[in-house]
């Protein structure tokens, strides 16, 4: 199975590291964003997000520039954020004090709320403080900028809306940089008319940013090859897991498969998973320990379904508890007899 899985992967490109930073949120008139005021027009990423190689204990200062595109006034709140990794790779943002990794204790910010007219923007200066601690390797935070939450909130079906803009702060710490990926457990979600969503769980086990690309191989337990599936992973932060989901046109009946995934990262190294077992029941996946019940013919199935028939039966059921235990019983004491 795994010469099978590294020949899928023979001519796979290694996926170089890039960013797509979050930088407008738009709302009908209200628009607004954040990046960076300047940019290394050799490094092409940054005119999109900051990154600093900052050396453990060390400080420096920049800036960002807040901008409102929109018609309308808005007034912003500003803060630090940890970064985190999103469902198929890329990179978000924790909410508002929720801390992940620290990392956003690392920047301080001038001001934590803003108010600009129509076509206004406003340049914020903030520091980065790296920890004398501070590990090898990228370090995530983000600056972000909210609205204030529109929609009632309220009632069974009330919602409350909160749009967001934020750009990320990479902060490379010189030392040992390490790659390392590791495939934690692949699944089957569910099946419906486009098809199957498989779900593969993955760690990045080292210090860098990784992505990667691959397939994933749907065998029967006989090891037929069913289906192979292209994959192809954004953005894991350091340290941190994310699941890579991918829906196929494919429908598997009801049974037992194996799904094997491999993923091509770094310099050409490799994550594996082999024989993760997939049961499905009814179409779908089945639940661990589930298991499908007898199915009882539809004319004793409604006749049990009557109070009547219900009392009827447990009766029955307490006569036969009885009948056994009095039959038992008497068989004993007569072996008793006969050995006396």
């Amino acid at each position: 199975m795994k010469r099978k899985l590294c020949l899928a992967l023979a001519l796979a490109s290694l996926v170089i590291l890039g960013w797509a930073g979050i930088v407008l949120a738009d709302d009908g008139n209200m628009s607004f964003g954040i990046r960076p005021t300047k940019a290394d027009p050799g490094r092409p990423g940054t005119f999109s997000y900051f990154v600093h190689e900052l050396a453990p204990g060390s400080a420096m200062t920049d800036e960002a520039l807040v901008m409102n595109s929109g018609d309308v006034p808005v007034t912003l709140k500003l803060f630090a954020a940890d970064g985190i990794t999103a469902i198929n790779g890329g990179t978000a943002f924790a909410g508002q004090g929720q801390e992940i990794n620290g990392v956003a204790r690392w920047l301080s910010l001038s001001v934590t709320e803003i108010s600009l007219e129509p076509g206004k923007d406003m340049v914020v200066p903030f520091t980065i403080n790296v920890p004398p601690d501070a590990s090898p390797g990228h370090h995530v935070a983000g600056l972000v900028v909210e609205a204030p939450p529109s929609g009632a909130g309220e009632g069974q079906f009330g919602a409350r809306v909160v749009r967001q803009a934020g750009v990320a702060v990479v902060i490379d710490v010189p030392g040992p940089h390490v790659a390392g990926l590791e495939i934690t457990g692949a699944s089957l979600k569910q099946q419906d008319d486009q098809g199957a969503t498989f779900v593969i769980a993955v760690r990045n086990t080292g210090n860098i940013f990784i992505k990667a690309e691959g397939s994933l191989l749907i065998t029967d337990l006989e090891d037929k090859d069913l289906a192979s599936i292209s994959l192809k992973m954004d953005t894991v932060l350091p340290g941190d897991t994310t699941t890579f989901q991918v829906t196929y046109p494919v429908h598997l009946s009801d049974g037992r498969y194996l799904l094997n995934a491999v993923l091509k990262y770094a310099d050409g190294q490799l994550a594996l998973l082999e024989g993760a077992e997939v049961k499905v029941i009814d179409g779908q996946p089945a639940v661990k320990g589930e298991s499908k019940a007898p199915v009882l013919p539809p004319a004793i199935t409604k006749i049990m379904g009557t109070p009547e028939a219900r009392w009827f039966f447990l009766a029955l059921f307490v006569i036969l508890g009885i009948g056994t235990m009095v039959t038992l019983f008497w068989i004993a004491r007569r072996l008793a007899k006969r050995r006396s």
